[in-house]
């Protein structure tokens, strides 16, 4: 009995513990004015890889640590949300100016092979 709890309780820990923050968090300051572009996205080995540009377009500079992040569908029309990512940026983003960054989705629960037509959308910008 002993030995079960110890192994719920491990993967309790293990599963809780997070390296990103999940998509969709209430608790962040948004930034309002932000302009996601993708310029490419393709899904290998059950991966959904995502990149584009993100331009600051407000009179707020995005000050480290800040993140965006979307979410991904199973088709261009997001008829069927799959899930999200996130990505983080340890730079200041001015006024006015521009940076890439890429995303990546894998769910080992799903074929995301299937869905070559998925889709990315929901973008938002913010800071914790």
């Amino acid at each position: 009995m002993k030995n079960i709890l110890a192994l719920i309780l491990l993967l309790v820990l293990f599963t809780g513990c997070e390296e990103t923050m999940p998509t969709g968090v209430e608790e962040v300051v948004e930034f309002e004015s932000v302009v996601f572009v993708v310029t490419g996205k393709e899904v290998t080995d059950n991966t959904f890889f995502v990149e584009g540009t993100v331009k600051n377009t407000g009179n707020t500079t995005f000050t480290p640590t800040w993140y965006m992040e979307a979410q991904f569908y199973t088709d261009e029309a997001k008829s069927l949300k799959l899930g999200g990512a996130v990505d983080s940026f340890n730079f200041s983003l001015e006024k006015g100016e521009t940076t890439q960054w890429s995303l990546k989705y894998s769910n080992s629960d799903q074929n995301l092979d299937n869905y070559q037509d998925f889709g990315v959308g929901n973008f938002r910008a913010y800071k914790k």
